[in-house]
């Protein structure tokens, strides 16, 4: 069961936007597909509740996923984004996943 405080910290988070549509996305030149505003990050989160954060993130209405390999969370992040898209009614489509290479 995921803690209420998740839910609380996302849904806090987005309301401290204001009057900024979190469904409005961002449009640049560069880019043909359009980035959602606003973006939960998946860095730092341990482990052991990745899936449920992530899964409660696009529950809360996310819709930007910040991801990279380094943070060495991929599968639980995988296993929130598949869980958070049925619990949502999410097509995967719908949403935003930003990774990151590293060249080292």
């Amino acid at each position: 069961m995921l803690p209420t405080s998740w839910i609380l910290i996302a849904s806090a988070a987005a309301a401290s936007l204001g009057s900024v549509d979190l469904q409005q996305p961002l449009t640049t030149r560069l880019l043909p597909s359009k980035i959602p505003f606003l973006g939960f990050g998946t860095w730092n989160i341990d482990t052991f509740n990745a899936s449920e954060a992530v899964s409660a993130a696009l529950q809360a209405g996310y819709r930007h996923l910040d991801c990279a390999t380094i943070y060495g969370n991929q599968k639980e992040v995988g296993r929130g984004i598949a869980d958070g898209l049925k619990k949502a009614e999410v097509k995967r489509s719908d949403v935003w996943i930003t990774s990151k290479l590293w060249n080292d």
